[in-house]
């Protein structure tokens, strides 16, 4: 069984496709590149061989990727960039620095076409704890929306009735 094979097996346990690809990042990551200091550190001829072919494998996923917020694919495509920029610098092989270049700019046109017409992640403050759903009401004018700022915010999140003063939410 080929490498490509055995990304393509693994990624096929997450059913969502952003997962996937935060799965081949942790792959690329385990194999070499450093995201604290945005560059590889080890660019033997295997652990290079497994970072591209995981940048391939993503570019098959992302156009299944549907995004919520416009701040999200932008985050994505941040990321991207900071990893294809470490791999390309070290890519010595004309052919598959040109396709690796090809791949960035297809992955990065897509995310921007997807998140260009979604809102933006915002803060909003309010003074004391509110419910979640007189949250919703207030931004969306829709309570029904509270359970989005609860799982948008899960982390700081106690009970949805005393929600956290300063909350992460999509642009109304």
């Amino acid at each position: 069984m080929d490498i490509n094979t055995c990304l393509t097996a693994l990624i096929a346990f997450y059913n969502d496709p952003l997962q996937k690809v935060q799965a081949l990042i942790k792959i690329i990551e385990t194999y070499g590149y450093d995201p604290t200091i945005r560059s590889v550190v080890n660019n033997s001829s295997d652990y290079a061989l497994i970072r591209q072919l995981s940048l391939v494998q993503i570019g098959s996923v992302i156009p299944d990727i549907t995004f919520t917020s416009s701040t999200d694919a932008e985050t994505l495509k941040d990321q991207l960039s900071y990893i294809f920029s470490a791999e390309l610098d070290e890519i010595t092989d004309y052919q598959v620095f040109d396709y690796m270049t090809k791949l960035r700019t297809a992955i990065q046109t897509e995310l921007t076409k997807t998140g260009y017409a979604l809102p933006e992640l915002v803060t909003y403050t309010a003074k004391t704890n509110l419910p979640s759903c007189l949250i919703a009401q207030n931004i969306y004018q829709d309570g029904t929306r509270s359970d989005e700022i609860i799982q948008r915010n899960n982390a700081n999140v106690v009970h949805p009735m005393f929600m956290p003063t300063t909350l992460i939410v999509l642009a109304s």
